[in-house]
């Protein structure tokens, strides 16, 4: 009796793995201790007025120091704020008080919202703000995170990471609409970047941050271009199957909708801190609040989704095997 039962208890679990293995190409983490993690959230939407987005960003960076105290790196993925000064020194002053990894950011299209801004201190989509430009929205977010360009290369025990922004909102062309800019120098930038890595570090993973995702890969990334020069980052990526890139903006639920997917590259969504929204593309009612934290081992990397409202990981984790020599 004993022997059929393992028998069928072996046969119920293939037959629960083997098509999920198939559908992404991705495989179940085998139990090691990683040489260094890091974690990726975006969409955390700080103002100075907005109590809730402060009070998840808290939430979600308790979370992350928990579960992995010595983390080499915080990244926030995008739309860090509304694009003003004041909404920056909330951020910037609420990271200063708890602990957390060394931070690196990038751009979202929210981070150019001082476009809208009114003199009074309101918001109007109607018009633009004649006041204020891309330019010095690139310039505020370079001043706050002393940064030289709003992209940059960070190398982290021998692994690349590069942190790409949108250069360019509606002030300078109206039909970029909430899409990133990526300019020809920074094209450039990233290619050059990436052939150095392929020639460098052969086989190690290249890790990729763009607040808004590629069109058509994830789910929900269907609704609008999220990338002005799609084709063209698209063929630098496709070049690099090392590549994982990561992005937000579309805040989908990493637990209902499919968010990580084997392409010719690896792209993957850390949803949102602030609203986690449904396939149907709306909020979801509940207190729902995502990212993800990712465990870096010599031949594979281990994307693991975290639940922050109720401190739970999303399964199951998704593993990326590497052929490094």
């Amino acid at each position: 009796m004993l022997p059929f039962l393992l028998r069928i208890l072996l046969i119920t679990v293939l037959l629960t793995m083997l098509p999920y293995k198939a559908a992404t190409s991705l495989s179940k983490e085998v139990a090691e201790a990683p040489l260094f993690s890091f974690s990726v959230l975006s969409d955390v939407h700080i103002t100075s007025w907005d109590g809730e987005a402060q009070r998840r960003l808290r939430q979600a960076l308790a979370d992350h120091h928990a579960l992995r105290p010595d983390s080499k790196l915080l990244v926030l993925n995008g739309d860090l704020t509304n694009g003003v000064e004041a909404d920056y020194r909330s951020l910037l002053g609420l990271l200063g008080k708890l602990p957390h990894a060394p931070i690196h950011a990038t751009m979202g299209n929210h981070d150019y919202y001082g476009v809208w801004h009114t003199p009074e201190g309101g918001m109007d989509t109607s018009k633009l703000n004649p006041n204020w430009s891309s330019g010095q929205a690139i310039a505020l977010f370079n001043r706050m995170f002393q940064y030289d360009k709003p992209y940059h290369e960070l190398i982290v025990q021998g692994y690349r990471f590069l942190f790409l922004s949108g250069e360019a909102y509606r002030d300078v062309d109206a039909s970029v609409n909430e899409d990133a800019f990526l300019s020809p120098e920074q094209l450039a930038w990233l290619k050059e970047r990436l052939d150095v890595s392929a020639a460098s570090d052969a086989g190690k993973p290249i890790f990729v941050f763009l607040h808004q995702p590629l069109p058509n890969t994830l789910d929900g990334t269907d609704r609008e271009l999220g990338v002005v020069q799609h084709k063209e980052l698209r063929e630098l990526l496709d070049a690099h199957p090392n590549v994982i890139l990561f992005s937000g903006h579309t805040h989908w639920n990493l637990e209902t909708t499919n968010q990580v997917k084997q392409l010719k590259f690896v792209a993957a969504s850390s949803a949102s801190i602030r609203q986690v929204w449904n396939a149907r593309n709306e909020p979801e009612t509940s207190l729902i609040s995502q990212s993800l934290i990712v465990d870096v081992y010599k031949d594979h990397v281990t994307i693991n989704r975290r639940e922050h409202s109720e401190r739970r990981w999303i399964e199951p984790s998704i593993v990326k095997d590497y052929d490094v020599k």
